[in-house]
This record gives C-alpha cells, sequence and structure tokens, in this order.
C-alpha cells in the first residue's frame, strides 16, 4: 500500500477519536440513575485574580487598592443584588445565573497552604486532606463513596486528584489528542465524506479542539491543561458526553491562563469572557433537565493580591474566588463571608484571608448532590472545617 494512504487514513482515525465515547455514552446510558446528582469540578490553574471578576463595589477601599484595575468594572460592572459585589461586565452569562438563583460564590475561598506555590497548592487543593501529600486525591476517595457510579477526568492526563482509585477512571482527554489534522486535500476529502453526518459533527468537534491546542497558555502554571480560550468547545463538549452518560457522577478538568502579573486588565477580561460563555455553553449543552441535577464547582489554587502592582498586574495571594452553579439553588447569595478590604482583614496585610476551605465547599456540594453520610465526607475531605449553612 502507497505511503500517501496512511495519511488519510490516520486523519480518518483521528476524524473519529471521540465517536467512540459518543456512541458508548449512547448505550451505557442508565435510566435507573437519572435523578441523582453530579458534581463537575474546573480548576483554574494560575491563579485567578477574583477581585478582578467579581469586584467588592460596596468597599471604599476597593478603588484605591485598585485604582487602574477597577475602572471597567466601577462604570459598567454587572450589580450581583443583595451581595455588595459588582460582576466584570465580561461575565454577563454569570451575572445572569446569579440573579436566576443558579450561581452562587464566595470571595474568601482557598486551601490552608500559604506557600503561594502554584504547584504546591494545586497539589493541596487535589489531594484534598489540607496537606502536600496524601495516598489519593480527593476526587478517588468521593468516587469510591459512590459505589456503581463513575469518576470522569476530561483533562490531558489523569488528575492528581483522580490518583489512588480503587476503580479506574474514565479518561476522556477533549484537551488533548496524540493526533492531528492537517488542512488540504485529504482533511477537506474527509469533511465532504462525513458531512450532514453524527461521525461529521464529531470531526468538526475535535478540529475545534485542535486549534485550541494550538493556541496552548505556555505558562508553567498551567501544567499542561488547556489554555481557558478554548473553554466553551469544551464545555460544549462535556455537556453532550455527560447529558448521554447519567453514570458519570464526578468529572473534572483543568484550565490554564490565569496567572496575571502584569497588563491584566485586557488579558484576563478576555479569558473571563471565556469563562463566562464556557459555562453557559456547558448549561446549553445539558439541557434544562441535567443541569437541573449538576452542580459545577469553579475554583484556583489562590486569589491574588488586593494591591495592583506596578505593572498594572496582580501577584499570588490566598483567598479567592470559587464559583457554584447548578439548577435550583435558591435564592442569589453569597457564600461565606467578606471581611473587607481594611488591612486588618487582610491574610498578612496583603491578600484575602481563606474564610472558606475548598474542602467544606466540595463536601457540601457533595452532601447535597448525592446524600453522602458524615462519615463518608469525612473519609473523603478529612479534616475539613465544618460550615454552619448547607446547600
Amino acid at each position: 500500500m502507497s505511503s500517501s494512504i496512511n495519511p488519510l487514513r490516520r486523519q480518518l482515525a483521528l476524524a473519529l477519536t471521540l465517536a467512540p465515547y459518543w456512541l458508548a455514552a449512547r448505550s451505557w446510558a442508565s435510566p435507573a440513575s437519572q435523578g441523582e446528582g453530579r458534581m463537575l469540578v474546573v480548576l483554574l490553574r494560575g491563579g485567578l485574580d477574583g477581585l478582578f471578576a467579581l469586584s467588592p463595589s460596596a468597599d471604599p477601599r476597593w478603588t484605591s487598592a485598585r485604582p487602574t484595575l477597577s475602572q471597567l468594572a466601577l462604570t459598567q460592572g454587572l450589580p450581583l443584588p443583595g451581595s455588595g459585589f459588582v460582576a466584570h461586565p465580561a461575565l454577563p452569562e454569570l451575572a445572569a445565573l446569579y440573579q436566576a438563583g443558579e450561581l452562587l460564590f464566595c470571595p474568601t475561598a482557598g486551601t490552608p497552604d500559604v506557600s503561594r506555590s502554584h504547584f504546591q497548592s494545586q497539589d493541596v487543593f487535589e489531594l484534598g486532606n489540607g496537606q502536600i501529600m496524601a495516598a489519593s486525591g480527593f476526587m478517588a476517595r468521593l468516587a469510591s463513596e459512590l459505589a456503581g457510579r463513575a469518576a470522569a477526568s476530561f483533562s490531558a492526563g489523569l488528575p492528581l486528584c483522580l490518583s489512588g482509585s480503587t476503580s479506574l477512571p474514565m479518561h476522556i482527554p477533549l484537551s488533548q489528542s496524540g493526533m492531528r489534522l492537517n488542512k488540504g486535500p485529504a482533511l477537506d476529502a474527509i469533511l465532504q465524506a462525513h458531512a450532514h453526518q453524527p461521525s461529521g459533527v464529531m470531526l468538526q468537534q475535535a478540529l475545534d479542539i485542535q486549534r485550541v491546542l494550538d493556541s496552548r497558555d505556555p505558562d508553567q502554571a498551567a501544567r499542561g491543561a488547556a489554555p481557558l480560550s478554548g473553554w466553551p468547545a469544551l464545555a460544549r463538549q462535556m455537556g453532550q458526553l455527560l447529558r448521554q452518560q447519567p453514570d458519570w457522577a464526578l468529572s473534572f478538568i483543568d484550565l490554564g491562563g490565569m496567572d496575571s502579573h502584569a497588563a491584566q486588565a485586557t488579558a484576563l477580561a478576555g479569558l473571563l469572557r471565556q469563562l463566562s460563555l464556557g459555562i453557559q455553553a456547558l448549561k446549553d449543552s445539558l439541557g434544562q433537565e441535567e443541569w437541573a441535577r449538576t452542580r459545577l464547582v469553579v475554583m484556583s489554587e489562590f486569589g491574588r493580591t488586593v494591591q495592583e502592582n506596578s505593572s498594572a498586574g496582580t501577584d499570588h495571594g490566598h483567598g479567592g474566588l470559587a464559583l457554584l452553579a447548578g439548577g435550583g439553588l435558591g435564592r442569589p447569595r453569597m457564600l461565606g463571608d467578606f471581611p473587607g478590604l481594611q488591612p486588618s482583614a487582610l491574610f498578612e496585610g496583603r491578600d484575602l484571608p481563606v474564610l472558606l476551605d475548598w474542602r467544606s465547599l466540595l463536601a457540601e456540594t457533595a452532601r447535597a448532590s448525592f446524600g453522602l453520610s458524615e462519615r463518608a465526607l469525612e473519609r473523603a475531605f478529612p479534616g475539613r472545617p465544618r460550615v454552619a449553612w448547607t446547600l
């Protein structure tokens, strides 16, 4: 067989790379678990500046601490009624979800780690025991409490949070493919052959993902995660797969590009736009029934300094923003406390404190989603602080 045919066959194979997951989702779906909850975790690697995304407009110190970074939200911010915060104008979908009772937030969430190291803080989050070492990750332990239901990773590699799993997690690397589709007559022929077919839809989605990967953020803090700029395309695929697969109770994906030391106003605004569009795309592709039983938790390893730096950016901080989205969360509200921006309220005089441990938020989300007992939650999130509220 001539070598000129081999590239065509390899490209056809890549075009159908995701098709088995699509077909499997159709055949493996279990109606018995339709009424049970589902929990998705999105880790934004790099340290999201939560005060830029959702800004404390009611605090008089906000604009003096951020004379440059506060300007757009000051004039065009989207009010979050009852919270004293406004959403950045790049987040209209999230502001609408908040007002509809489908998004809650905490501005002072994080881990016990105070190193301000991307890698150590990410590991402490993924291990979920408050330490830098553990035999398993939090999602692996949580999956073991949900006998008969699967955990799935959509990241390029199997994440630390699923390490030590007692059962093999699903690994669907939507954000990474080992093959490429190259433009040219061969690809044109494949597109034509699969036009108006389900395989053609999957092919186009594979091309969309490849375009995202070609723009991958080289920042080491991302640890190989897909760039947030491609989140809407990834979210749409996740939703389509999850809608057909109700037994996938737990899912994880990581996204990179949040480290914003300089010129933050423009660069981060664009990424926030993709974050907002992606969450809306996930909701739309899941459909109303699946969205109603879904809890989406979005977090980053730490927040940023309250004071903007001399490069119109921010530096590594401590407490940061947590988002919880899904259908039927009740009245719009802020979770936890916000102590204000006065120096006496800040951690080490420069950062927001951590007033809500990630383990507590994840545990309460798991309790509401799956009805787990206190003993089961303690096994999944050992040593977590208790909270006075429920979901």
